[in-house]
């Protein structure tokens, strides 16, 4: 048993688990992995499914890396003309065009609700934002007014009574009045809009291209749909001696395929989901161009998510 693995291991006795238990949790993943992943990777997995904390100061910190890679929001900020109904995660910048009266109501089982909203609008379209409850007391805020900078994080789309399209804040979502953290030059491109309120026609018209030339071009893809097929699954080794996983998917979408990444302990919840052929919708990817390659990819984020259809 190599140095990194009586760590880990120790660490997970020491978390509550006695030696019988513990036993019996590797032999079971190892049963279930198929003898595909090694001591190292078993005890890792096992940590993180029961929410044992393994950071510490004998644990090195490159072990880390992959799992908790942050990423930009600009990396998946979509412009509003690519909102499209029933996706998820969405991560739109803006301006605030109008604001709506905030209001209560009270639902069937007599409890309060609160609903505010507002538009939305950039350089290519505008929305109706929906803010519920907790969310709603953003119309409280002095920032919460026309002309201010907007960052919404985990929206979802739907069609609104008048079947227009409407952008609302999941429960886990954030609204970021004023954000700091953007370019000076998206400032400057945002705060300079002067659109009519009245006239969405007012907006520039981003034509309707291709899903391949879209990806090709852009830092981010909010939704894709596809075939699958399982290309490899690697357990990979820091420069620390420590372990990662990497799942490789191939996602054939219009004719065309294009390779997807899964790093860490998503690519190990993938790898129990998906078989070979079959249909998925995956949601709020980056698009990395490959070091070796030169070939753009698709990469998993922390937003990301993979269903079967």
């Amino acid at each position: 048993m190599s140095d990194s693995v009586k760590e880990l291991y120790q660490k997970l006795l020491d978390s509550g688990f006695s030696e019988a238990e513990l036993e019996k949790q590797v032999q079971n993943k190892a049963k279930e992995f198929g003898g595909f992943m090694s001591e190292q990777g078993i005890l890792f997995v096992i940590a993180k499914e029961k929410g044992v904390q393994l950071r510490s100061p004998d644990i090195d910190p490159q072990l880390y890396e992959i799992f908790e890679e942050e990423f930009d929001y600009d990396d998946f900020t979509i412009d509003i003309s690519e909102v499209k109904e029933s996706m998820t995660n969405i991560v739109l910048l803006g301006k605030i065009l109008e604001v709506f009266q905030a209001r209560e109501f009270t639902r069937k089982d007599g409890s309060t609700g609160a609903v505010c909203s507002f538009l939305l609008a950039d350089s290519t379209k505008t929305v109706k934002i929906v803010l519920w409850d907790d969310h709603a007391k953003a119309a409280k805020n002095e920032y919460f007014r026309v002309n201010e900078l907007v960052r919404l994080i985990g929206g979802y789309s739907k069609a609104g009574k008048s079947d227009d399209l409407e952008v609302h804040l999941g429960r886990k979502g954030k609204l970021i009045l004023s954000p700091k953290d953007i370019s000076q030059r998206t400032r400057d491109k945002l705060e300079s809009l002067n659109i009519d309120q009245n006239r969405e026609e007012s907006f520039k018209t981003v034509p309707k291209e291709s899903l391949e030339k879209f990806i090709l071009q852009n830092k981010f893809v909010s939704s894709v749909k596809g075939q699958v097929k399982i290309e490899n699954f690697k357990e990979l080794e820091l420069k620390s001696g420590e372990k990662s996983f990497l799942l490789s998917l191939l996602l054939e979408v219009e004719s065309f395929a294009i390779r997807v990444k899964i790093w860490g302990m998503e690519a190990i919840e993938c790898l129990k989901l998906v078989s070979d052929g079959d249909c998925v919708s995956i949601t709020n990817l980056a698009v990395k161009e490959d070091s070796y390659t030169s070939e753009k990819e698709l990469v998993f984020t922390k937003n990301s998510t993979l269903k079967i259809l």
